[in-house]
């Protein structure tokens, strides 16, 4: 080979040589930002530096790292970026889960050697944690993978810097957090130790655990902080087989307050008493 073939042939693998440590910082920019918000409290329908929800913590950190804006849902990280295969994702991947039953509801960052750093809302550690992919709740729960990375490199001349999350305009937009639980043969009743940002858009997915197929109804109430009685602002029937699930329409909690969550069987019989509170964040 002469001199000359052999210059073409160093300068035409030049952009070879540099695309792949662009995506390798940009993928260890990703993950170095998501470590920085470890230990962060989690809310439902946050999305700040003071308090996450898993898809705000995903977009947060992504939106700091590159400017760029990713869905706000796990439903919309179920069909945005590009598909990986989960075993052949690299850290800086989202990954997606199905926690409710039926729906994509939950959203993390892998960190690559199997663990994923993700904003909890349940288990014995919540807020913003480091998991491993072998843990028995989360393996199985795993739906898809997709990449934004390319996307990140793409765009990283000039981030911007974060900016406030936009709440929904109206009852009626998609919903923000999916909260799935499961209906008991014998009535519960729990307080949910987690808040909800005012703001917020929440889809409740409920799976029959009676174990036979039945009616419900289901009520969503505010309790008057004067009077302290039950003011309803939802009342919907469904019908549902043994171990089936369905989503709820998503309602916005526009007001701050305490909230309480009914589910009675098509007799009038109580199953499921579950209350919350709507908090107004600050930063």
């Amino acid at each position: 080979m002469t001199r000359t073939a052999i210059a073409i042939a160093l300068l035409l693998q030049v952009p070879l040589v540099f695309a792949q440590p662009s995506e390798q910082a940009a993928r260890k920019k990703i993950v170095e930002i998501a470590f920085k918000y470890r230990g962060v409290p989690y809310v439902y329908g946050a999305e700040s530096p003071a308090a996450f929800d898993c898809s705000g913590f995903v977009r947060y950190v992504y939106r700091e790292a590159y400017g760029l804006e990713l869905p706000r849902s796990a439903r919309e990280f179920y069909t945005a970026g590009l598909p990986v295969v989960a075993s052949a994702a690299k850290a800086g991947d989202v990954f997606v889960f199905d926690t409710v039953g039926g729906s994509p509801s939950h959203v993390a960052i892998y960190l690559g050697d199997g663990t994923v750093i993700h904003a909890v809302s349940e288990g014995p550690h919540t807020g913003v944690i480091v998991s491993p992919m072998t843990d028995r709740y989360w393996a199985p729960r795993l739906i898809a993978a997709r990449t934004f990375v390319a996307s990140a490199v793409a765009g990283s001349a000039a981030p911007p810097k974060p900016s406030a999350p936009t709440a929904p305009s109206s009852a009626a937009d998609a919903a923000i957090v999916d909260i799935g639980f499961v209906i008991p043969a014998v009535k519960a009743s729990y307080t949910d130790k987690i808040p909800t940002a005012a703001g917020t858009s929440v889809a409740f997915a409920l799976t029959n655990g009676t174990g036979a197929d039945g009616g419900f109804i289901v009520l969503f109430f505010r309790i008057n902080p004067k009077t302290y009685k039950l003011e309803q602002i939802h009342d919907e029937k469904v019908r549902l087989a043994q171990k089936a699930s369905m989503s709820l329409p998503a309602y916005r909690f526009s007001e701050p307050g305490k909230y309480r969550l009914v589910v009675k069987d098509s007799w009038g019989n109580q199953l499921l008493d579950r209350s919350f509170v709507v908090e107004a964040l600050h930063e």
